[in-house]
């Protein structure tokens, strides 16, 4: 069958016209389903970033919470003050030709498209006096206001321009680099081709921050007169304790430094840093510290409120760096709704106060006694042995300041009540001369050496290898030891007893017989704890080392914590029973900081519970029991009393150039005291030789001197224990324990005893 024409073109039309009906359906559907979606599935969000528009959000600032010693004491608080910047065209004074040419051409507005530059140029010039005459006299105004003289503030402005300038030439810099790229050095770019002005020409800088409030009173009434000057509230931390007065009564000194006759005025030291090492400071806000606390969190959505915005201070070291979250607080938030002008006004919350266990006037009567200026802390005539040894080093000039640490540790609680590291330094001279605080390796001020710098413990060790060796069955507590002067009969040059390398003798003959636990502790013989060690072997004496807790640190919150090290022989070296021997006497493959060391003795004192030291009240305590042989305990108590009570015990006696001889611990009525001596080997301090590269030269050489002691009231247990180490300063008995002696005196002074 044939269809005509007129049977097409019908067919033809209604198909077009069914397609043209199915485009149109197809392109509804999408247009409805768009808008189902953007009107139903994402219509509650659209509305939300619509009413955004509607809405500002404004956000106020939050307290940062107080640090306080345990006495209730504002170690670091938050203070009103200001930041008071200057706009940069004010620095240079570019403000003055403009305010002149603005002037000019508002004065000349009819013949100023007429006149040549020279003209425009002249008539500047006629006003420009009077508007830098204004900026003198802002000056003048600002620098007493500030209380700066003219050419304090004249420092500062150049500052601001120097730093200005040095980070344009950088942009413009990387500006000219680029636009060489982009030309393909087809085309000669010069810098004056990419100077443009960056934002740090057109914003304000700051001329003095975190001024009192009294001084932010005085500079506002300038802002309203003067142009450029801002005044914004900054908030400042103030540090209270940070520098005090010590009176240092000397009437118990040995007696070359003691005070003059009855009546004359008691010595005070200025202490400056007080106890900076363990509060720490703040810094400037990085980039670690937005990304760790960013505005909204990436995962979650959620605001905080505690995040960091430009110009934040950030806690760096210490308490206010270890707690900062908990110091930190939260901002406040005012979000103001356009349409309707409604505020939503939600508080700041302040950030949480940090108690600490410190006291912070033993803390500085502590640092005041281990002042160079005070006697104590430099090199005195007795300090150096009547006879130098052949190989030791020369010892050090008399007057050479001495550096070191100091722990004062409450027994029942483990509690810190002073932890002291000399020197110190306050905030204002970290901010001004860091450098030279971080570059004198003999001062080593950064270093909290309490806490973070590793000593051998040398003799003070030796009632831990007591009390190891009788609990662990290798050593029978009755049995004596007879001193030979060296422990390998054929060998005397090695493993030596101290009074056969310095006198050629040895205890056994100085007292008559051989040596039993308390008398090798008071006399700190060496061959009874090589001998100890030996029979405990090199992994028992490890295993106990680090069950008193050395290699393990003690989360105290403070930064850079040394952990201690035992069993860990130096390179090329395989940990053999010569190490446990030197181990014996706190030498070898053994390190530790006056915290172990305290922490040692307060184990023993507590029977051999050990409660893990504390510097934050709210810290929870954490307790072990070491499981110590109690007649080991009561021989080591013992033998820590004779050493500084009885005439023979190493801890007891200094003796004079003279022939002089006084004990170095007052006789306080009512007190006992134990203690030990250490004086330990040290690794020497090198530099590089300036005048020589290659070269290396020693700034310090010899021992370290170390002092532990118990004091309590008599006829009941020791109350506290404090630990000092005097770097390279020789005689632990000599140099610390009349340092010993005196924070004893403190803590009376004090009220502990």
């Amino acid at each position: 069958m044939r269809l005509s024409p007129r049977t097409i073109i019908p067919s033809m039309f209604h198909r077009r016209l069914w397609l043209l009906f199915l485009g149109a359906g197809g392109a509804g559907a999408v247009l409805a389903g768009q808008s189902y979606r953007l009107t139903v599935a994402q219509g509650e969000r659209h509305l939300a970033a619509a009413e955004a528009r509607l809405v500002s959000e404004r956000w106020t600032p939050t307290q940062r919470g107080m640090i306080l010693d345990r006495k209730g004491r504002v170690l670091a608080r938050d203070e009103a003050s200001y930041d008071i910047r200057v706009r940069y065209r004010v620095i240079t004074e570019e403000w003055a030709y403009s305010e002149a040419a603005r002037r000019a051409r508002r004065e000349h507005r009819d013949a100023w498209p007429t006149l040549d530059r020279a003209q425009r140029d002249a008539l500047v010039q006629r006003l420009l006096p009077e508007h830098q005459a204004t900026l003198r006299a802002m000056w003048a105004d600002l620098a007493q206001a500030l209380g700066l003289s003219a050419e304090e503030l004249e420092q500062r402005k150049s500052a601001v321009r120097r730093d200005v300038a040095r980070m344009a030439m950088t942009v413009w810099d990387r500006w000219l680099e680029a636009r060489r790229e982009e030309v393909n050095r087809e085309q000669e770019v010069t810098l004056e081709d990419v100077q443009r002005p960056l934002r740090e020409h057109q914003e304000s800088h700051p001329i003095a921050q975190g001024v009192a409030e009294e001084v932010g009173h005085r500079v506002r009434r300038l802002v309203e007169k003067y142009p450029g000057l801002e005044i914004a509230p900054s908030g400042r931390r103030a540090y209270p304790f940070e520098t005090m007065e010590v009176e240092v009564d000397r009437a118990s000194f040995p007696s070359p430094l003691r005070a003059p006759p009855p009546g004359a005025p008691v010595q005070a030291v200025k202490v400056e840093g007080v106890a900076t090492h363990i509060i720490g400071w703040e810094r400037g806000l990085a980039a670690e510290d937005i990304a760790r606390r960013p505005r909204v969190d990436p995962k979650t959505g959620v605001v905080d409120r505690g995040h960091y915005q430009p110009r934040d201070r950030v806690g760096a070291r210490g308490i206010e760096g270890s707690h900062e979250d908990t110091l930190r607080g939260q901002r406040g938030r005012v979000t103001t709704h356009r349409d309707t002008g409604e505020e939503q006004v939600v508080e700041h919350v302040p950030g949480g106060d940090v108690r600490l266990t410190v006291d912070v006037a033993l803390q500085a009567r502590v640092q005041a006694l281990m002042d160079p200026s005070v006697g104590l802390a430099a090199v005195q005539p007795w300090h150096h042995p009547a006879v130098t040894p052949a190989g030791q080093p020369t010892p050090l000039a008399d007057g050479t300041p001495l550096f070191g640490a100091a722990v004062v540790l409450e027994i029942d609680s483990g509690e810190i009540l002073a932890m002291a590291s000399t020197p110190s330094f306050t905030r204002d001279r970290l901010q001004e001369d860091a450098e030279e605080i971080y570059s004198n390796p003999v001062e080593a001020a950064w270093v909290n050496k309490a806490l973070s710098k590793p000593y051998p413990p040398g003799s003070i060790i030796k009632p831990l290898v007591l009390v190891s060796a009788v609990s662990s069955g290798a050593h029978a507590l009755g049995s004596a030891v007879e001193c030979t002067g060296h422990f390998l009969p054929n060998r005397p040059d090695r493993f030596r007893c101290w009074v056969f390398k310095q006198f050629g003798t040895t205890h056994t003959g100085l007292l008559g017989r051989s040596l039993l636990a308390p008398e090798a502790l008071a006399v700190s013989c060496n061959i009874y704890f090589y001998t100890l060690a030996s029979r405990l072997g090199v992994e028992k004496v490890v295993e106990w080392y680090k069950a008193f807790g050395i290699g393990s640190g003690f989360g105290l919150g403070l930064d850079d914590e040394y952990r201690g090290v035992v069993g860990e022989p130096p390179p090329g070296e395989r940990l053999s029973q010569s190490h446990a021997i030197l181990m014996g006497i706190g030498q070898g493959p053994v390190a530790y900081t006056p915290l172990h060391a305290a922490d040692i003795y307060a184990t023993l004192a507590r029977g051999g519970l050990r409660l893990m030291p504390r510097v934050v009240k709210s810290a929870p305590p954490r307790a072990s029991d070491l499981h110590l042989d109690t007649g080991a305990l009561d021989a080591a108590l013992e033998g820590l009393r004779q050493s500084v009570q009885e005439d023979f015990g190493t801890g007891h006696t200094l003796r004079f150039p003279d022939g002089t001889r006084e004990p170095i611990f007052t006789d306080r009525p009512g007190l006992s005291v134990y203690g030990k001596t250490g004086t330990a080997e040290a690794p020497d301090i090198l530099d590089r030789d300036p005048s020589d590269p290659d070269a290396v030269r020693v700034l310090r050489e010899g021992d370290h001197s170390w002092f532990v002691v118990m004091v309590g009231k008599k006829g009941g247990p020791p109350r506290f224990v404090i630990s000092v180490v005097m770097e390279y300063a020789g005689s632990g008995g000599r140099v610390s324990g009349p340092i010993a002696n005196q924070i004893i005196g403190a803590l009376v002074a004090e009220g502990y005893l």
